[in-house]
């Protein structure tokens, strides 16, 4: 082992234990030895771990993919495809994706033209207070399920957020399905496209999204009615309302079909949507003077058989 190999190999270990000055040093140190990996670990590290240091993030992924780092390229194109002030961004974005060697992924966006597809799809309102709408066939089912498989092997407990803190999360009884965030780095261009599509959909910047979540259903498992806003009264969560802005949109992509029951069931309105594969909903908690609507209670009924598969979106706004 060389003692680049050594110190990266250290470096990580750090990082998981959640030594983070120690792991940074390190990357940094088995970077300047000439280990390529260490210069992209430290970048998806100063991106995604506490204290965040986005520029030089950005500059040190650019500077790994430019020296030929497959995974650097890969978090370049998702980069690229998020910036939409970025000219021409889903022509680099592809360049950098065809430089990573994701062939699989190449494939499935071959034929989908990113700058068409990720405008603002045909919608058909099914409230206008609280407003609701649906669209169909918003992704297809080749992407349903790649997004399945992409989160299939990370999906853990689903979580609420901890009313005291507004800080943790914990399990409840509330919901027994699983779940999985992608951060910036776990992203894809597929997931980037998506979240694109959604934004054109709501009419809003991307960067007003949390980590987008894939949540799966097997047979009882349910979540119980809840609303998706942060409850503003609750000191912790009140807090956290104040850091990242209020909870206001949720959009949901229907990425699998055959199960029985599952159903999303607004109780208030006295409906229930059961979206078919690439079929999706979004709903807003808000209203554009920022009051909060009870009216969307909602719930993910027992699944009866089979799986359940949805991807969540939440938009937040400060």
């Amino acid at each position: 082992m060389t003692t680049a190999e050594a110190i990266f190999r250290a470096a990580q270990a750090h990082e998981a234990a959640g030594n983070i000055n120690a792991a940074r040093a390190g990357y940094a140190q088995a970077a300047q030895a000439g280990d390529l990996r260490a210069l992209t670990a430290l970048a998806k590290n100063l991106l995604t771990r506490a204290p965040l240091d986005i520029g030089n993030g950005i500059g040190m992924i650019r500077t790994a993919a430019d020296r030929g780092d497959r995974e650097a390229c890969a978090l370049c194109a998702v980069l690229a495809g998020q910036d939409d002030q970025l000219p021409d961004r889903w022509r680099i974005a592809r360049d950098y994706l065809a430089r990573s060697g994701d062939a699989k992924l190449s494939a499935l966006l071959s034929s989908v033209d990113l700058p068409v597809w990720t405008m603002a799809p045909a919608q058909r309102v099914e409230f206008e207070g609280p407003r609701v709408v649906r669209v169909d066939n918003f992704a297809s089912r080749a992407m349903c399920d790649w997004l399945i498989e992409r989160a299939r092997p990370r999906m853990s407990a689903a979580t609420v957020y901890d009313p005291a803190t507004g800080t943790g999360q914990r399990r409840d009884d509330i919901r027994s399905n699983s779940a999985v965030a992608f951060d910036i780095t776990q992203l894809d261009l597929a997931m980037v496209a998506v979240r694109a599509r959604i934004a054109a959909l709501a009419d809003v910047s991307s960067d007003a999204f949390e980590p987008p979540m894939v949540l799966h259903y097997t047979a009882g498992q349910q979540f119980a009615p809840h609303f998706d806003y942060i409850e503003p009264a609750t000191p912790g969560l009140a807090a956290d309302v104040a850091r990242n802005g209020q909870r206001v949109g949720t959009f949901l992509l229907y990425l699998s079909d055959g199960f029985e029951g599952g159903e999303t069931d607004f109780p208030e309105l006295g409906w229930k949507f059961k979206g078919g594969k690439g079929d999706a909903l979004l709903f807003w908690s808000a209203d554009a003077t920022g009051a909060l609507d009870r009216r969307t209670l909602h719930a993910g009924a027992p699944v009866v058989s089979g799986e359940k598969w949805v991807l969540s979106q939440w938009i937040r706004r400060r």
